[in-house]
């Protein structure tokens, strides 16, 4: 249990210093992998945006949310000891100030599926709530999410909170600093209700070798667990 939980609470943060010069890109496909302690597993992402994302003067990693650029997305993961296989699909839209997104998951049969609602407050300020429900939920689950991305000094930061609402209550908590549009560094909390499940503490980075490449890394770990999360991306 506290490994799956743990494993959760890092790909839930996933979906190093340079220059680099910005360039608009409408397609991103990632590589992951991540070493579960006990097992190990391989991702594929996609997300394609269904206009052109602009990243001039803005942090690589967030210009489609800063840009609200309506999106798709697609992934799948194979897990090497427990020998299951997962896929999903996500949507995220924007209309004027109304923000509205959907995902459905499958892992070894077991499908959920989430519905989100908000409204952006600023150009960079997203408050959202929700409903998810499927097999892996004993009852449906009521979601609050808030996003904030904004100047701080010559730099930005990206704040984030998810409130998984259930008999299980999980609490999710980001924070990054962006040492300059192209490096980001930041720390991830998650807690939860969940009997036997320990608060999860982690670390991220990511870094954009050239306008169009990038690299992350990921670390959680709880009660002696430890999980980390590797990924290489190409936009085009």
């Amino acid at each position: 249990m506290k490994k799956t939980y743990l494993a959760a609470a890092i790909a839930a943060t996933f979906a190093i210093q340079g220059t680099a010069f910005a360039q608009d890109y409408q397609m991103e496909a990632g590589l992951s992998y991540i070493d579960l302690d006990a097992d190990t597993a391989i991702g594929l992402d996609f997300t394609y945006f269904l206009e052109t994302v602009s990243t001039a003067e803005r942090p690589l990693s967030e210009a489609y949310f800063l840009g609200r650029n309506n999106n798709l997305s697609a992934s799948y993961v194979t897990f090497d000891e427990a020998d299951v296989d997962g896929f999903g699909l996500g949507g995220e839209f924007w209309f004027d100030d109304i923000y509205a997104a959907a995902s459905l998951s499958d892992l070894d049969g077991d499908q959920d599926f989430s519905a989100r609602v908000g409204y952006m407050f600023s150009d960079n300020f997203l408050l959202n709530g929700g409903l998810a429900d499927g097999d892996s939920y004993a009852d449906p689950s009521v979601l609050v999410g808030a996003k904030y991305v904004a100047k701080l000094g010559e730099n930005f930061v990206n704040l984030e909170a998810d409130l998984d609402l259930n008999d299980d209550n999980t609490l999710m908590l980001v924070g990054d600093y962006f040492f300059t549009n192209e490096f980001s560094a930041g720390v991830r909390v998650t807690e939860s209700d969940a009997d036997g499940a320990d608060t999860v503490f982690g670390v991220g980075a990511r870094y954009f070798f050239t306008p169009v490449v990038s690299g992350e890394i990921e670390y959680a770990t709880a009660d002696s667990i430890d999980t980390y999360g590797l990924r290489v991306a190409a936009r085009f």
